[in-house]
């Protein structure tokens, strides 16, 4: 056996250390990205919408009206948020630009990029129920409602003459 001098005194001494505590320091996690709130959350979507090609967007937000036509919210969230695409132009005279238009057909048409903005937004926003997708001047609207998971899922729609009252959750009257 070979005699241990301070050198190698040394080196075992930092190895046994070293081995000692390898697994006493707590592991470095990679940080998540942070929550926004709400209002970031809508301003980012909005921006992500634009960023299309979307000629003007901006939301409403209707406080305390997602349970006026609907019953069994699985949630006590009370407010709708609406988004609105527009591809008017108002520079000159109130005209549309078909290719914001066209566009904005792509993005309504788009089922999974408007569920997973819609999830976005009620993760952020703690009181909204109901998010709403709708083409300026037109009928056509896209509405999630919350489920009791936490996401949101596209509403059903019913003819006026086959509607239940009052209308269960996330079942919708459509023309």
């Amino acid at each position: 056996m070979k005699r241990l001098n301070s050198q190698n005194l040394l080196i075992a001494s930092l190895l046994g250390l070293s081995t000692l505590f390898a697994g006493s320091y707590p592991s470095v996690k990679a940080q998540s990205e942070p929550k926004l709130g709400c209002q970031a959350t809508v301003n980012k979507v909005l921006q992500e919408i634009r960023s299309k090609g979307v000629r003007r967007t901006w939301f409403k937000l209707y406080e305390e009206r997602a349970n006026e036509n609907n019953t069994g919210n699985p949630t006590n969230r009370t407010d709708e948020l609406h988004i609105i695409l527009s591809a008017w132009d108002f520079t000159k005279k109130p005209t549309v630009d078909s290719r914001s238009q066209s566009i904005i057909d792509n993005i309504m048409g788009s089922k999974s990029l408007l569920k997973s903005w819609a999830d976005r937004i009620v993760v952020n926003c703690s009181n909204t129920a109901i998010v709403g997708f709708g083409n300026d001047q037109s009928d056509w609207g896209e509405d999630y409602y919350i489920q009791s998971d936490g996401t949101t899922k596209l509403n059903k729609c019913v003819k006026p003459e086959n509607a239940p009252s009052p209308l269960p959750w996330g079942v919708s009257v459509c023309l």
